[in-house]
């Protein structure tokens, strides 16, 4: 439903993807002069350290290192940097000066091997620290299953089955992380006390509801000892693409970076507040930007299991509600854009997906019932042959989701 409406919505999101972008957001926080480093208004003397290490874990792991190895490359001694496969930067390696480096990809969201042999290369660079020891933390969403190091007793298998049962269930980011932070040597503050006694900063870009240190990556340097500076979060990209819509014309407004709960009941609720959202005559339509993350609870149903994310569940519940809503007058011209910033959702190679009011009855002609697809959790498939799934590749960053809703004035003679 209209080449207007998508242009929209794709322009809208690359405003949210850049206000998200890594390593802007350390830039913002993290500068250098000389021999002072200051790191959220706090100046360090770099002649008080021998040795400087970094430790950069997450999906947004390869750019936030690059910024700190830009400002602190000379100065460097070692560093890790763990991310998920396919995010890390190719060129990274020539730009670290020292030789005592690792560049690890690692699995999301179930930890394997390599997340173990990270976990193992973490701990091993924070040995023999020193009170003359400066340790940079570079922290992001996806930590939690990129970074392992189990407590004795407590095998890779288990920590695997464990991050299985607990996406299946529908729990939410805190409720995981709560887990995953007493199986784990190096969360839960963990990083910081293997540190000890180095200094200890902590560089947080935050991929969970409100911001919460004990829970973003399970709390890697959640420890009083450490100092956590908040360099980005969803509510900076939220605020990105509200101000972007309103420069095309939009009335929009940020309804809330607090979103969470079922995704396809989020679904619901999005497609009604934008079809009975009141069109201001002065603006090109309204637009309304939600930022949190949603939960998808698999449901057993006969065909199997389905393959999808709580982005593109929560679109298609959403386009099914808009066709509900359809009158002989015609369909509302609005669409819904569901993604998340790091670019998968889910255990898929899309980003989200675009419901459109017309994308049931686009469905319906190829021989694609919506309601079938959403009771077996088959967004993917639904929206594939569509053209409607959001295709971003890694974008290098992750700061949760971020839903915008567009409804124009002139839908009448434009359904």
């Amino acid at each position: 439903m209209g080449a207007e409406l998508r242009a929209a919505l794709d322009a809208i999101i690359r405003a949210a993807l850049r206000a998200a972008d890594p390593a802007e957001a350390i830039r913002r926080h993290v500068r250098r002069e000389g021999e002072l480093l200051f790191v959220g208004g706090v100046a360090y003397d770099l002649r008080d350290f021998d040795d400087v290490r970094l430790i950069a874990a997450g999906k947004a792991a390869t750019p936030m290192a690059a910024e700190v190895v830009r400002v602190l490359g000379d100065r460097l001694s070692r560093a890790v940097v763990v991310t998920k496969y396919g995010h890390l930067s190719p060129d990274l390696n020539s730009k670290l000066k020292t030789q005592n480096s690792e560049l690890i990809e690692a699995g999301h969201p179930i930890p394997d091997a390599r997340s173990l042999r990270a976990g193992e290369a973490v701990c091993a660079a924070l040995r023999d620290c020193t009170p003359r020891t400066l340790v940079i933390a570079c922290v992001s969403g996806g930590a939690s299953a990129l970074l392992v190091a189990p407590h004795t007793g407590i095998s890779l298998n288990v920590m695997r089955a464990i991050n299985d049962a607990l996406l299946r269930s529908g729990a939410d980011i805190h409720e995981m992380n709560a887990v995953r932070a007493r199986l784990d040597r190096l969360k839960g503050g963990g990083l910081v006390r293997l540190a000890q006694p180095a200094t200890v900063i902590g560089l947080i870009l935050s991929d969970v509801i409100g911001d919460p240190l004990d829970v973003i990556a399970s709390g890697l340097t959640n420890d009083p000892r450490a100092h956590n500076v908040l360099v980005g979060n969803n509510a900076q990209a939220c605020q990105a693409a509200a101000q972007h819509a309103e420069q095309l014309g939009f009335a929009a407004r940020v309804v809330t970076t607090t979103l969470r709960g079922e995704a396809r009941e989020a679904g619901v609720h999005i497609a009604r507040a934008v079809l009975d959202a009141d069109l201001p005559a002065h603006a090109r339509g309204v637009c309304l930007i939600y930022g949190g993350e949603t939960t998808v609870t698999l449901r057993q149903v006969q065909g199997g299991e389905g393959k999808g994310g709580r982005n593109q569940e929560l679109a298609l519940a959403a386009a099914i509600e808009m066709d509900s809503r359809a009158t002989t007058q015609g369909r509302p011209y609005m669409g819904i854009a569901a993604l998340g910033t790091d670019g998968t959702d889910g255990p898929t190679d899309a980003a989200g997906a675009i419901a459109f009011a017309d994308t049931v009855q686009r469905a319906r002609e190829r021989g694609l019932e919506a309601r079938g697809y959403l009771a077996r959790n088959d967004s993917y498939h639904f929206f594939a042959p569509l053209g409607d799934l959001i295709m971003t590749g890694p974008t290098g960053t992750n700061v949760a989701d971020v839903i915008i809703a567009l409804r124009l004035n002139d839908a009448a003679h434009k359904a």
